[in-house]
Order: structure tokens, then sequence, then C-alpha cells
């Protein structure tokens, strides 16, 4: 048998659609594959470059590297009240010995009228 390009093939319309059909569908199965895998790899693409500048400001921030008015204002913010609560916490330490001796003179007062109402009553 040779091959030519006058060379007559008889072949069933069925099988000729069918044959088409499957070249379509494979066609536009590659093609829609494609575009999907570019799609994942574009977003995949950009959440690294989003993880990696979290992570340098993530590592910039302790060392002052990353400085922005905000940040700035955070850090003063921190130290003024740290400052706050140690005055806060000192004062309290100074006060409390005076707390602890005003409870004992009201204690000794209410019992001092206490005894002055029995006696005043007659009940001693």
């Amino acid at each position: 048998m040779k091959v030519s390009d006058n060379t007559q093939i008889s072949l069933p319309a069925r099988n000729l659609i069918a044959i088409l059909a499957a070249v379509a569908i494979g066609t536009m199965s590659y093609f829609e594959i494609t575009s999907r895998l570019t799609s994942i790899e574009t977003q995949l693409q950009l959440i690294d470059k989003d993880l990696d500048a979290a992570n340098a400001f993530i590592e910039g921030v302790p060392k002052g590297d990353m400085v922005s008015p905000q940040i700035q204002e955070l850090f003063m913010l921190v130290e003024f009240l740290a400052n706050n609560v140690e005055k806060l916490k000192e004062q309290m330490e100074l006060e409390i010995p005076m707390i602890q001796k005003n409870d004992m003179i009201i204690q000794f007062h209410e019992e001092r009228i206490i005894d002055l109402e029995d006696k005043q009553n007659g009940n001693h």
C-alpha cells in the first residue's frame, strides 16, 4: 500500500466525529490545566513575596531598622507606660506600711469607742 496525498481513506462519519471531539476535549483540557497552573503559580509567588516582606518587617522592628512614625510612637508609649507603672509600684510600696498603720489605728479607736459605750451604758 502506498501512502500519498491522494490516498483515499474511508472512515465512517461517526468515527470521524468521535476523533474530532476527543481532540477538541483534549485540547480544551490541556489549556484549562495550563491556565489553572499559571494562576496557582502566580498566587504562590505573590504569597511568597508577602511572606518575605512580613518576615523582613518582623525582623527589622526590634532592631530599629524599620523606623516609621507609628512604630516610634508605639515605642514612646511603651516607655511612658513602663515609667508610669514603675512610679505607681514605688508609690504603692511606700504607702502599704501607712495603710497597715492606719488600719491598726482605726481598729484601736473602734475598740476604745466600744469600751466607752459599754462603760456609759453600765455594762462594764
